[in-house]
């Protein structure tokens, strides 16, 4: 099987707010061990104030003298956050720069992801922090969607420590560089992969029970064919591998095995074209982001 060629992740840009989501980035990030010469950008975006019009002079100017003062502390919180999380941060020897901006959370957070340029975004799932309109939900949907590097979603884990993770796989370049990707990192508490292959009757007409044995055994043949060249391309991973084929929707059955197997990851590869053109993250990762129970990266 042809190599996809991809790049180490060396420029992260983690989004923040201050909620328990961007608590559990920081978390994911200082427990991987990034290649040499990694460097983070911590962005935290305060919200930009709209103009109210068709108001009296009076009114207008107690308006604006009280959106001044939330603007200010809106720029204290947003400091001191990045502060904060650049400090904790450094301590697992990361180089680390803080950046404060004002507008659209989604619409700064992809302009800076190209200014730097970025290798991976991380952002929490959702979250509200204090300012209550400080919103990175609607964000991390739309960077997934729209974003030209990977995106890492990140949901608070139940357990102190990263131990597992789901590859999804169907046997496509977007699959390859997923499990490259990965592999491009140091995941020494990352104690199991689990490459997941799904057999799926095209177009979905026949409900699972329904498909002819003999197109069954077909489809879960190419399944398992998938898995095995995905196993091959992890052989240089430190973590223990093991896979899986499943029958039936891929991202029904990629969220059932996250389920079962209590992740804390899942890896999906984003298939479409990039802001340029007409894109779509593809329909499996858009479900997978949307119900995971667990944080997740699509790689591009």
């Amino acid at each position: 099987m042809d190599t996809v060629p991809t790049r180490s992740p060396s420029t992260l840009l983690l989004a923040v707010d201050g909620s328990s989501y961007s608590d559990a980035e920081a978390t994911l990030v200082a427990g991987i061990v990034w290649p040499v010469g990694t460097a983070v950008r911590v962005l935290a975006v305060v919200p930009e104030r709209l103009p109210l019009l068709g108001l009296s002079v009076e009114t207008q100017t107690m308006v604006d003298e009280s959106l001044s003062d939330l603007r200010q502390q809106e720029w204290a919180f947003a400091e001191t956050l990045t502060t904060q999380m650049a400090n904790r941060l450094r301590a697992h020897d990361l180089a680390v720069e803080v950046l404060v901006r004002e507008g659209r959370p989604a619409e700064v957070i992809l302009e800076q992801a190209v200014a730097m340029p970025a290798d991976l975004i991380v952002i929490g799932a959702k979250g509200l922090s204090a300012p209550d309109s400080f919103r990175l939900g609607a964000a991390a949907h739309k960077l997934a969607h729209y974003a030209d590097c990977p995106v890492l979603v990140v949901r608070p884990p139940e357990r102190a420590q990263l131990l597992s993770a789901i590859l999804a796989t169907d046997g496509s370049p977007e699959a390859q560089r997923a499990a490259e990707f990965l592999c491009a990192l140091s995941l020494p508490r990352w104690t199991e992969v689990t490459v997941v292959s799904v057999a799926e009757a095209k177009g979905g007409i026949l409900p699972s029970a329904s498909v002819p044995e003999s197109l069954r055994r077909t489809l879960f043949d190419a399944a398992k064919a998938h898995a095995d060249e995905m196993m091959q391309s992890l052989c240089g991973c430190s973590a223990h591998v093991r896979s899986i084929v499943r029958f039936g929707h891929p991202a029904d059955e990629i969220l059932a095995t996250a389920q079962e197997q209590d992740a804390d990851l899942i890896v999906v590869g984003a298939r479409g074209r990039t802001r340029a053109g007409p894109f779509r993250m593809g329909d499996v990762a858009q479900k997978i982001v949307k119900y995971a129970s667990c944080s997740v990266l699509v790689v591009r």
